[in-house]
């Protein structure tokens, strides 16, 4: 895929799809950042519009096909 291809997404996109990656829910999600859960939710809602996933986990799975965040074993 070429780099005009693919996505790109904010910071804060990243971060919130990096966690959801480790399994954190929305409300931890909101904690950790020290955001709003509506926020996180909003965060999720434009990754998944930037990458055209049908849902979070697919989000999760784009972003780290397109290496926008890192696989995780946690």
């Amino acid at each position: 895929m070429a780099d005009n291809d693919t996505p790109s997404l904010t910071n804060r996109e990243r971060q919130c799809l990096e966690l959801l990656a480790i399994g954190l829910r929305g409300k931890e999600i909101a904690v950790r950042l020290g955001i709003a859960d509506r926020t996180v939710e909003h965060h999720v809602r434009l990754a998944k519009k930037r990458l055209g996933a049908k849902s979070r986990e697919h989000a999760v799975a784009l972003a780290i096909q397109h290496g926008l965040i890192g696989k995780h074993q946690e």
